[in-house]
């Protein structure tokens, strides 16, 4: 099978799309064939190094993290699933991804797809949905009427983090640039804070939470939006000041982790309009140096996936 690998830390160079053997599932394993496999801003991060000390690699290592693809391959003990079957999963940082013609996943981390639900659509849930579904619904738990500032608006992330606040009942501003003010609005955004005409704190003020993906100033100027006794939900945002500037508000680092509940409740959202899953652009497996580059860039509308 084909699999973009890398062998060593590095940028673009390090990946190689390799012939490697069709791996074989063990026990609480299923075996895809890839369908639509996504590309998220851990990717390239994970194989540039940035991420080593939480998520070490052995190489030689197969990137991705997310997919859509057809059972072909069942281990023991994963009662729930059938081959033949189209699921969504996420891939274990510790074994190889999902960036290429099949891949192992965990049954414990992978969820079956509505029909109503296209392959790129449901892939968009992956780690993006994750990465909003846990800051938002279990970490801050957002009540009807709570004010919420979610940073990067227009990315895979940001779009979804919108639509489950405003599904939540909460009062939704987001950030972006000028190009995206529009399609943050049409995501149920119901202020938009153009970032490069205002200065998000001087708009966002009296936030119950903050949802930041970006780190940096934008992390310590976002302590200035919360209320006292707010609370701030970091994704792997860096550089962090370890100390934060504030001791009347909370700050929480999300640890995003797949799970079947999780992904089925994100399907079920979809499924039924509550949410829209938004497909930005769509590369060829082929083509994923340039989606990388895309999604290094930082200024990509919805998800980036690969078709296989």
């Amino acid at each position: 099978m084909q699999a973009w690998v890398i062998r060593g830390y590095g940028g673009a160079e390090a990946m190689r799309l390799e012939n490697i053997a069709v791996p074989r599932p063990g026990p609480g394993e299923l075996l895809l064939r890839v369908e639509v496999a996504g590309v998220n801003p851990a990717d390239w991060k994970i194989r540039a190094g940035l991420l080593q000390e939480a998520h070490p690699l052995a190489f030689p290592r197969v990137l991705g993290r997310d997919c859509v693809g057809t059972v072909v391959g069942l281990g023991q003990g994963c009662e729930g699933f059938s081959l033949g079957e189209r699921v969504l999963a996420v891939a274990d940082t510790l074994r190889d991804g999902t960036h290429a013609e099949f891949t192992l996943v965990s049954g414990a981390m992978a969820a079956p797809v509505p029909a109503p639900l296209a392959a790129a659509d449901a892939a968009c849930l992956g780690v993006s949905g994750m990465s909003a579904w846990i800051p938002l619904v279990e970490i801050a738990a957002l009540q009807p009427g709570q004010r919420v500032l979610i940073h990067a608006g227009a990315g895979g992330v940001g779009g979804l983090a919108i639509q489950i606040a405003r599904h939540m009942g909460a009062e939704v501003l987001a950030t972006c640039g000028s190009a995206n003010a529009e399609y943050c609005a049409s995501l149920g955004a119901h202020r938009v804070i153009d970032y490069t005409r205002e200065q998000f704190e001087s708009v966002a003020l009296g936030c119950d939470v903050v949802l930041d993906s970006i780190g940096g100033e934008v992390h310590r100027r976002s302590f200035a939006a919360l209320k006292p006794g707010g609370l701030l939900v970091r994704l792997t945002a860096a550089p962090v000041d370890p100390t934060p500037p504030r001791d009347d508000v909370r700050v929480v680092r999300a640890e995003i982790r797949a799970s079947t509940a999780r992904l089925a409740k994100l399907l079920e959202w979809a499924a039924a309009g509550f949410i829209r899953p938004q497909v930005g652009r769509v590369f060829a497996l082929a083509e994923a140096r340039e989606a990388y580059a895309l999604s290094e860039g930082g200024h990509a509308r919805g998800k980036i996936v690969l078709r296989v």
